[in-house]
Parts: structure tokens; C-alpha cells; sequence
């Protein structure tokens, strides 16, 4: 279990006590929020839960505050990971590692193979879909905020123990209007979507589709190349593997949108009005019903997402999350409303924000003036890209600057990062070298070498790793992630800096190492390489 959970066990069971000796009120308090502090003096970790439970006795939260601490005194497993415990105003209760804890949790990330991983989800069976963009198009810079987001999220409840599956849906209906437009333009009877790229597809399959008569028909057609680029780009270029490709027209064919109204028709949830089928989606917190067929007869968005989703459960799936861009904002208070219907609520729809760029980029004319993804990730890499993209929240529009990610020095955060892992990596290629060994012990008294303060900040911040996997597990804010390895890669640097490794032996040809300090080296550069895994990027040996 990890530190902050052994920690919040604790304070849980602390109170359970108090509580069954009437020393604190009876109530539940189970959601007990353990932060890490950002501030010196404040404590490693900090508990505002005696100003919860004051707000329930009318007793001041520090005096309630020093019940607890009392109570957490007892606790000899909690003492032997934390020196100090203090209560501070105005109710806060701080903890303070305590070294020894923090030297044995060095020893700890060499021996295990997994550190950082989290348990929070059970193994449950979770479909992450993203991307899913409309088969009309190449992919642009904002298709790659959620292509990456996704990818990484995933990568991260993965190692949360979630079983995932990445999935994405292929909007492909033959009915749909934008399958219908697109066909228009195949057959020389509109203009939506034109552009370069399209008109590339256009002039190579011409004569495969001077034999298709019907819109729906050369949409459908034209989407199912357009997909294939799109796959391509995905796995060779992006680096993205998707374990399910779904199709929208599969729903229709195998008659699940069919089916799925059958279903709210018998729970008596639809209704006509001017002409239209609606759903009753007032009746499980929507602000208005929503049409599922229009007046034409042509079934709405909603109607195939609601099969989609019901889909997903059918196939095993306890938990749903979705990405979507901005344009999609509107339709998740529906599409949660529906699902609820079918006794589906385990559903969350993350919205990804615009991006724009800071800076000019040369375009290729085969493009236009759209800014495709793959220009993009021509002009900076794929490991900067993917960085850049997931420094911000998905819910914040974000500015992708592309002078700073043209930087080949360590203004450049990634730069920074792989070149913090390559020094680590070239550490311990030297001492191999010099000990003709790949392998080297660490033993208590090497660890007692580390008592610097420099040395103790460097070992809390990886102590905090399986918290953030386990706040994004949660919250899905993958931003964590890349400002943690930043900062991780800015910690080690200045303990580079202060402290010495290996040292020059006047009297002799060899030197000396600090094996302690050398051991805590080689643990960061497991946890900046493990990070750098999770977000896709590579971790070089040298640079």
C-alpha cells in the first residue's frame, strides 16, 4: 500500500476509535483528503479532516485537531514512516517523513519492478474511446490534443490496474448526413469538405467511383479510404494502437439502432411531437427531451450513440470514458441522461478545448492552409509533441508554442527531461565500466551516506509517484504527469549540482563512488524512464 494510503488508513482508524470512546461525534468520515504540502515547514503531507469534523461538534478544529494527533501517536507502523506529526492553525494536522523511511524507500524502487503502479482499478473491465474523428478528413493539430491525451490516459489506468481497451468509432453511417456529403463531393454534386488532401482521394479512386450512383453510397466508399490514411497515420506515424475499431454502420447492419428503440419504446421514454420522435431524456435530469428521429426519418446522432453505448456495456465493459472535442459539448448532459435509461451511469465525457499555435509554420501546399497533425509532428518530433500536448488541462484551451518546441537545449522541457535520464543512464555506464560489472550492491551503511537535505528532497519527490498515477487515475488530469517528471528532472539536476557522485582518487587510476548518492541516481532514472513510458516518449541512453 502506499505511503499516503497507509496514511489516510490511519486517520480513519484514529478516528473510528475516538469516535467509539466519545472523544469525537459519531458521523461518517470517510472521505479523508491527504494533500502533499508545497510549502516548507508545512509538513510532507498535510489532513484538514479535524475542521470536517469540527463543522459537525462545534468544538474548535484544532482542539479536535490534537485528539486525533493524540490518537495518531499510538500508531507505531505510522511512526516508523513519519519523525514528526504537528497540528497547525487552524486545524491542520502535518506529517514529516522521517529519514530513515525515505533511505529505505531508495532500496525499495531498485528491487521492485513496478513502482509507481496503483491498484485503484481492480481489474475492472474500463472502454476508453478517443479520437473517433469523422472520416471526412486528415487529422489536424486539434485532433492531436485528444489522439495523445487518450493514448496516455490510457497508458496511465493501465498501470492503475484498469483492464482497457482503446476503442475508436468510426462515424460511417450510410443514413448520416455527413456520409451523404461527403458522397455528394465524390460524385461532383457538392463542395463539403473539399480540400487538397481530399481532392488527392478524389482523383485516385475517380474511377472506382464514376460506378457508384447513390451519395450515401460514394460516401461511404470514400470514408472507408479516408479511415484506412487515418489508421496508418495513427499506428506509424503517432504511435497510437487502438485494440477496437467500431464502425457506425455496423449498428444499423446488425440492427442494434433498431433495437435500442425498441427498447425505450417499451419503457415507454419516446413520444411524437411536430413530426418527430423524442426521448424522454427530461426524466433522468436532462434540461429538454431530445429528438431521436427526425421529421425525414433520418435518425439523430443521439439514436446511434445511445445503441453505441448500450453496445459497450453488452460487451462487458463496467466503465466508459470518452473524449471528445470542444464542438461535442452540448451533447453530454443527453447522451448521460439517455444512458441512465438503461441503468447505465458509469460514464465519463472528458471535453477537449481548442488549440492554437504560438508561432509560424511552414505549411505544405498539399494541405492548404489547415495545419494538419502530421506537419506538425514533421516539424518538432513526435516525443515534443507529445509533451506539449499534455502540459495543460484537457478543459483549458491551450497555445502550442512552437519556438520553444523547436528548442534543442534544456529551455526545452523535453529536451530537459531526456537529457536528466541520458546523464543518469551515463552515471552508471562509467561505474560499469570501472567495476566491470553490471550489476552493484547498496547496503545499509551505503544508504546512511544520504542525510543531506538535497538528498532527502530529491528522494520525497519520487515518493510521491504512485500519488500522482493515482490522482490521474481518478481524475484523468494527465498533466500531472508531465509537471511532475519536469520538476523530478529539475530536483535531480540540483542535487547533480550540489552533491558528488563519483569522485576523482588522487592516489589511484580508479574512483571513489558514493554508493548511496549513486543508488539514488539510478532510482530517479528508473522513475523519470517509467514516466517518460507512460507518456510515450522515448528515454534515451545518451544524447
Amino acid at each position: 500500500m502506499q505511503v499516503r494510503n497507509k496514511l489516510r488508513q490511519s486517520v480513519k482508524n484514529s478516528i473510528k476509535i475516538l469516535q467509539e470512546s466519545a472523544k469525537l461525534p459519531a458521523g461518517s468520515f470517510n472521505k479523508i483528503k491527504i494533500e502533499r504540502s508545497n510549502r516548507e515547514g508545512q509538513g510532507d503531507y498535510s489532513t484538514s479532516i479535524a475542521m470536517q469534523v469540527a463543522s459537525s461538534s462545534g468544538r474548535k478544529p484544532k482542539t479536535i485537531a490534537k485528539v486525533i494527533l493524540e490518537q495518531l501517536q499510538k500508531d507505531e507502523k505510522l511512526l516508523k514512516i513519519f519523525s514528526e506529526i504537528k497540528v497547525a492553525s487552524p486545524g491542520f494536522i502535518n506529517f514529516y517523513f522521517s529519514n530513515e523511511y525515505l533511505k529505505q524507500q531508495v532500496s525499495y524502487i531498485l528491487k521492485t519492478n513496478n513502482f509507481g503502479s496503483v491498484n485503484v482499478g481492480r481489474g475492472e473491465k474500463l472502454n476508453l474511446e478517443f479520437v473517433s474523428v469523422n472520416p471526412t478528413g486528415e487529422l489536424h493539430i486539434g485532433h492531436g490534443r485528444t489522439a495523445f491525451y487518450g493514448d496516455v490516459l490510457a497508458n496511465i489506468l493501465s498501470f492503475a490496474n484498469f483492464d482497457i481497451k482503446r476503442e475508436y468509432y468510426i462515424n460511417n453511417a450510410r443514413q448520416s448526413a455527413q456520409i451523404k456529403e461527403l458522397g455528394k463531393t465524390a460524385l461532383k454534386r457538392g463542395t463539403s469538405y473539399k480540400s487538397p488532401y481530399l481532392d488527392e482521394k478524389l482523383k485516385q479512386y475517380s474511377s472506382k467511383l464514376k460506378n457508384i450512383k447513390t451519395a450515401s453510397a460514394a460516401g461511404y466508399f470514400l470514408a472507408g479510404k479516408i479511415m484506412q490514411d487515418i489508421e496508418k497515420f495513427l499506428h506509424e506515424e503517432a504511435k497510437i494502437k487502438f485494440d477496437i475499431w467500431k464502425e457506425e454502420e455496423g449498428l444499423y447492419k446488425n440492427n442494434l439502432v433498431t433495437n435500442t428503440f425498441n427498447e425505450l419504446q417499451k419503457k415507454k421514454l419516446v413520444y411524437e411531437k411536430e413530426g418527430a420522435t423524442w426521448l424522454r431524456t427530461t426524466k433522468y435530469g436532462d434540461s429538454q427531451d431530445q429528438v431521436l428521429i427526425r421529421g425525414s426519418g433520418e435518425s439523430t446522432y443521439l439514436m446511434a450513440d445511445i445503441a453505441y453505448h448500450r453496445d459497450k456495456a453488452r460487451r462487458g465493459f463496467k466503465k466508459l470514458i470518452n473524449i471528445w472535442g470542444a464542438d461535442h459539448q452540448g451533447h453530454v448532459g443527453r447522451l448521460k441522461a439517455a444512458m441512465k435509461s438503461f441503468k447505465i451511469t458509469d460514464l465519463d465525457i472528458l471535453i477537449s478545448q481548442l488549440v492554437t499555435l504560438k508561432g509560424k509554420m511552414r505549411l505544405s501546399k498539399r494541405r492548404g492552409n489547415v495545419i494538419s497533425l502530421h506537419d506538425l509532428l514533421k516539424e518538432v518530433g513526435l516525443d515534443v509533441t507529445r509533451y506539449f500536448y499534455l502540459t495543460k488541462s484537457l478543459d483549458a484551451q491551450m497555445e502550442f508554442d512552437l519556438e520553444l518546441a523547436r528548442e534543442q537545449s534544456q529551455k526545452n522541457p523535453v529536451f530537459y527531461i531526456q537529457y536528466t535520464h541520458a546523464r543518469i543512464r551515463s552515471i552508471l555506464k562509467k561505474v560499469q565500466n570501472a567495476t566491470d560489472s553490471n550489476k552493484f550492491s547498496v547496503s545499509k551503511k551505503n544508504m546512511n551516506e544520504l542525510k543531506e537535505y538535497g538528498e532527502m528532497k530529491l528522494i520525497k519527490e519520487l515518493v510521491a509517484f504512485p500519488d500522482i498515477i493515482e490522482d490521474i487515475a481518478h481524475d484523468y488530469q494527465v498533466h500531472r504527469l508531465t509537471t511532475y517528471v519536469h520538476e523530478l528532472a529539475q530536483i535531480f539536476s540540483q542535487f547533480y549540482r550540489d552533491f558528488r557522485i563519483i569522485e576523482d582518487n588522487p592516489s589511484s587510476t580508479a574512483f571513489n563512488i558514493n554508493k548511496g548518492r549513486l543508488a539514488l541516481a539510478i532510482a530517479t532514472g528508473l522513475v523519470i524512464g517509467k514516466s517518460l513510458k507512460l507518456l510515450g516518449i522515448n528515454a534515451p541512453e545518451k544524447m
